[in-house]
Order: C-alpha cells, then structure tokens, then sequence
C-alpha cells in the first residue's frame, strides 16, 4: 500500500483572512477559544497544532495553525467516540445566501478488513445547542486510493435551507471506532452570507520554513498560490496578482484564469523572483479582480531564505523489518533496490524487531523500540524519521523527497585503533542555524546471515507467486520456500551513538554549538566504538544531523546525513567524503522524458553543467535492473539520450541517469 508522503513543511508565515460579510471565522492562529472540545470515550479529542502531523496512516501536512484529532500527539491510544469541536453561537437573521466553508484534511482510514472504522461529519443547530442536524460528511483526502491529494481540501455547504435564528451553531464531530486513528484536520471556519463578487487568496508558495522556501542566490523563485470565488453567482473570468519581496517594488501580473462561483483555482506568477543576496526576506502577496468590494481577503505573507550553496541531501531510510514477518521480503527487496539505483545519495538502515539482529547489543534493542514506535505495522519505512511509508513507495518517496532542503553538507571520515574505531563528523550549514542541532552515529553491517532453522530463517509469504513478484539480485521469493534459510541481510543496524537511541533519539547532546554560522566548517568526533568480531569491510557509518530544538517545527527530524564504508561485492558505491561549496552543485540538470508514456522510444533530455561521464539504467517497480548502459564521457551542454523501449514490457519503471558527481531518478510509463 502507498502511503501518503510529506513535502518538508514546517510552520508557516500567515495573515488572518476576514470574508465577505464574515458571521463567524475561525483560523484557531490564537487557539481554539472560543469554540469548544467534548469528547467521550477516552480518546484526547481535537488539539491545535501548526506543524505537519505525522500517523500511522500517512501525513496531515502543515496548514498554519488548525484543530486535530490526534491520539499521538496527545499522547492516548483511547478512541474518540465521539470528538466534538463546538462553534459559538452565532445569527443567521437576516442572510439571504449564507454558507459555510471549511478547509480540511481526512483519512477516513481502513483498518484490515472490518472496513472505514473512522467518521467525521459537519452538524448545524438552529437552538442553541439542543438538537443537532448533519448537514456535511467530512471528504477524505485519497486514502485509501492510490494516491493522496497533498493539498487541503475546500468545501463550501450551502445553508440556504437552514431555519434562519440567532441561536445557530455548527460543530465538526469525529468518531473513531478502533483506537489510535488519526484522521480529520480542520481549519479557516468561516461561516458568511456571499457576496456579489468577492476574491480570497487561500494559500501561497513557498511556505515559509518549507524546503522550497530555500532558494540558492543567483536563480529565480517563482511564486504560486490557490484562489477562491467566494460569490454563489457570478464567475471570475481573470484576476490580477501581485507579490512584493522585502523593500523591492512590487511585481503584479493579469492571470487569465477562469474561477466558477464557490469554485477554487491554482495559479503561478509569470515573472519570477530572482534571488539575490544572502538574507531572509518577507514575501507578501495578494490577489483582486473588477467589481470586488471586499479586500479584507485577498493578502497571505510568506518568507523566502537565500542561501549561498544548496546543500546534497541524503534521505534516511530506516526500515521496520524482523525475520518474522513475511511481508518483510518487501524490504529487502525493494531498499536493495533503492540502494543500487543511487547508493551514494540515500542512507539505509534496516532496524530489526524480534530476531537475533535485533538483541545483537543493548544499542540495536534500543534502537528497535525507537522505530517501532514510529510506524503502524509491518514491514515500514520511516523516512528522515519524520513520515512513514511502506517499503514499494521508496522510489516514489526518494523522488519527490530528495529535493527538500538538506540545511548543511555533511563529511565522515573514520581512524582504526584495533577493533575501536572513531567517527570523525564535519558539519557545513547552508544558513545560519541556532538552537540545540545534534549529531547521531548508525554503524550498520552487510550481509549478516544465521543458522538454518533458527530464527534467523526469513519468513516468506510471497512464496508460490500469490501475492505477486518480489524479486532482487540473489533472491527470487516467489520460488523460495516459506522460511528462508541463509539470508545474507544487508544495511542492519550494529552500533549507534547515543547508544540509547530510545531514551535520546536527536543525538548525541553537545556534539555541534548552538550557534552555527553559514559557510562556517564543524567538526566532531564520536566515542570510539568498538566493533567487536565485525567484519570491518561490511561495516557503513552514517552520520544524521537532527534538529533537537524545543517546539521548532523540525524537532526530532533528520534534517541531513552522510555515510562512509566498504560495501559488499555487487553494490555501485562512491564513499562519501566532505566536499566544498563549489563541488555540491550536480552537473546534472533540467532532466526530463519524452515522449512520457512512450511506446518503442523515450528521449531523454538533459543538461551538463561540465563534461563528465554518463550512464543510465531502467529498473521495474520490483527494483530488477532490466536496462544498462556502459559509462561514456559526455561534454557539457545541452544532451539527449535515445532509448530504444520496444522490447519493454507496459508498466512503470525508474529511469537513473548517473554521472560521476549526481544521479537523478525519473519515473517512465511504457504503453503498448
């Protein structure tokens, strides 16, 4: 199952929106006052947070201040039965068209096969409080489809029918039926009597702190936004846009877009922004169309930081996994398939639960009970330890992940005194950075393998082909027996500093000032460790840089990481060493594919910022390599490749182009 995955949102710079004639509005910016929480049943009821909500189930992305339900957050695994989140009265007298409208976020999650096992719905009174009618069911946002919808949902429900008193309120009520779901976000309550013609500006990008807020300084910034035709009657053919950065003059463009009433549409400016400088600059922005009379709606502000380099980020990938679990093959499979398509820009660690790799020492037992209680069953990934995803969604995950904002480029070197060895740690921020930034050492192992018929052996509940292919280099589990003797398992977790990795999960305490400057070299050493009878040509040391920061929206999150080592015959692996500002920058750019669904060709364009050797490989969606070219040394410039597909199957693939310093990963669609 593909679970939700989250762009790296962290709070957001915002300004309170007053509609047109608003009754009554609600952004909970200042809190939930004046509405109201009740809840039976034990669960921890509705919670304001600002930062993106990460479940079991996937990932609430962040929204400036809104009103949650979430069990985790609360700290309860009791269940909502219901959750009431309660508006205070408020007059319908008088309106002629009123509506409310609400921004939100739902699962509406599955668990097993019992079907939906969590509700949420809209109910309206007209006398206070007595009885209660519904009037809406809450839309879920993608789950439990293919895809999730990342944006916030807008409704508008009409509440011309309601009986118009001064006694009216509505409540948005939440039922979870099973325990620790997490599922219904809420925000921007407004309930209004709509105006003739009437613009908002819902929401903008980049948000402020979120990764594409980080623009190098020498390129262009291109700001979006989403607007909203307030007006049940009259359409909006085009508007006129306008942002202002810092003390620079304002930039307005006309966009030709046409906005249905109680309708919404995205839009991008069509003159960029070019960032120039080193600094944090204030971005506001705003929107108007003819005929408007109210204004009150129409500004949101953002920031955008300029940087002077834009730091190689490296994905952490800690698998969920134990040889118990037969699903787990799903694991194996795919993180060695991530692994070969790009191991110099992924760190993975595979985290056992319940086997021997698991009790190896008091470090990787901890470690266990760490990421166990990060995710909802398994085999699961948890990525920069800030979402949780399942295995087959990693090269989606790494796509559209890896572009976040790495803050600093990160070195490890290691010295070898006997079986100690000391990890040496170079730290060079991007931007200025203060607050509590920590450091963490993962010492993982290669091909770690058992006795037969132990609890070494892997369970395999893909065996006979029933639940489809799983296929890797080594191991085909669709023909292998149900318990799978001599795994050789890769990236398994050994070692780690904290070694207590439960009871101090952001790092070693002290490893890095509190104060870091741009441009600025850090270093640390960490504790020797010592690696006992590991094999130390297997061994891997990733180094994670965490924000430890109290209430940053980024707290507890791998911000960036790095890794050194000798890995096991079979694997393409560059070990990642320092490097400077000006070695950072890929020479790959601009790739694209066409035709894309392509049938017997694709073409793959692409541009070189220096001549520097090329080679490109296909992969299917099991990660087997089906398609290799030999390494050829390209010039700089413009480039296409033409890749002859007639002998591919239909189906989705991963395309990586690799050079001696990058590698991007593309998804192709082949029809025949």
């Amino acid at each position: 199952m593909k679970k939700i995955l989250l762009s790296f949102l962290f709070a957001v710079v915002g300004v309170a929106i007053s509609q047109a004639a608003p009754i009554i509005y609600q952004n909970f910016e200042s809190g939930m006052a004046p509405w109201t929480m009740t809840t039976t049943g034990g669960g921890g009821g509705w919670a304001i947070t600002a930062n993106a909500t990460s479940t079991g189930v996937g990932t609430i992305p962040a929204h400036t201040k809104y009103a949650v339900v979430d069990e985790s957050l609360l700290g309860t695994t009791a269940y909502n039965n219901p959750a009431k989140l309660v508006s205070p009265v408020f007059s319908l007298v008088g309106t002629t068209n009123p509506y409310l409208v609400y921004d939100s976020y739902y699962f509406e999650a599955y668990i097993g096969s019992s079907g939906i096992h969590e509700r949420g719905w809209v109910q309206i009174s007209t006398d206070g409080g007595s009885a209660w009618t519904t009037i809406d069911s809450i839309k879920y946002n993608g789950y439990p489809a293919t895809t999730f919808d990342d944006n916030w949902i807008t409704k508008f429900v009409s509440l011309g029918s309601v009986t118009k008193t001064a006694n009216t309120q509505i409540q948005f009520v939440y039922k979870d039926n099973s325990g620790h779901i997490i599922g219904v976000a809420i925000d921007n309550v407004l309930v209004y009597d709509a105006a003739t013609t009437d613009i908002g500006l819902n929401s903008i990008t980049p948000v402020a702190g979120s990764a594409s807020a980080y623009v190098q300084t020498g390129t262009n910034v291109t700001f979006t936004g989403k607007v909203t035709n307030y007006s049940a009657t009259t359409s909006i053919s085009s508007f006129t846009a306008s942002y202002k950065v810092g003390s620079a003059a304002a930039v307005t463009n006309t966009i030709s877009v046409a906005v249905a009433p109680l309708s919404t549409s995205n839009f991008s400016f069509t003159t960029p922004y070019a960032a120039a400088g080193i600094n944090t600059l204030p971005v506001t922005i705003w929107v108007t169309t003819a005929g408007e009379t109210n204004m009150n709606n129409d500004t949101l502000g953002t920031a955008i930081t300029i940087v002077p380099f834009m730091p190689k980020k490296r994905l952490v990938f800690e698998e969920a996994t134990g040889t118990w679990c037969g699903w787990c093959v799903r694991g194996i499979v795919y993180m060695d398939s991530l692994w070969r398509a790009d191991s110099n820009n992924v760190s993975i660690v595979s985290v056992h639960n319940g086997d021997p790799m698991q009790s190896f020492n008091t470090s990787t037992t901890a470690y266990d009970n760490l990421i166990s209680g990060m995710v909802g069953g398994y085999p699961s990934m948890v990525i920069d330890r800030r979402k949780e995803s399942d295995p087959s969604g990693c090269f989606d995950d790494y796509t559209a992940e890896g572009a976040i904002f790495g803050y600093a480029n990160l070195g490890v070197t290691t010295t070898t005194s006997g079986t100690n060895v000391t990890v040496h740690a170079k730290v060079e921020p991007a931007v200025n950075m203060s607050g509590d930034y920590r450091l963490e050492l993962v010492v993982t192992e290669e091909d770690l393998s058992g006795a037969a018929g132990s609890s070494w052996d892997q369970h395999n509940y893909y065996t006979g082909g029933s639940a489809g292919a799983m296929q890797t280099i080594g191991y085909n589990f669709v023909t292998l027996p149900a318990y799978v003797p001599n795994v050789k398992f890769p990236f398994v977790a050994r070692y780690t500093l904290p070694a207590d990795l439960n009871a101090n999960p952001n790092g070693v305490a002290g490893s890095l000032p509190s104060s870091m400057h741009f441009g600025t070299e850090y270093t640390y050493d960490f504790a020797p460790v010592n690696i006992g009878t590991s094999v130390p040509s297997k061994l891997r040391y990733n180094v994670y840089l965490i924000d430890n920061t109290t209430g940053s929206p980024t707290f507890g999150y791998i911000l960036n990481s790095t890794h050194s080592g000798t890995i096991a015959p079979g694997y393409s692996f560059v070990p990642v060493s320092f490097v400077g500002v000006n070695e950072v920058k890929s020479v790959l750019q601009d790739v694209t594919l066409f035709p894309n669904p392509a049938a017997d060709q694709v073409h793959v364009k692409f541009t070189l910022g220096e001549a520097t050797n090329v080679q490109f490989s296909i992969y299917d969606m099991v990660g087997r390599e089906i398609m290799s070219s030999q390494k050829e040394m390209i010039q700089a410039g413009n480039q296409q490749l033409n890749i002859s597909t007639a002998q591919i199957a239909a189906g989705l693939y991963n395309v990586v182009i690799r050079t001696d310093n990058g590698s991007e990963t593309k998804r192709m669609s082949i029809i025949k």
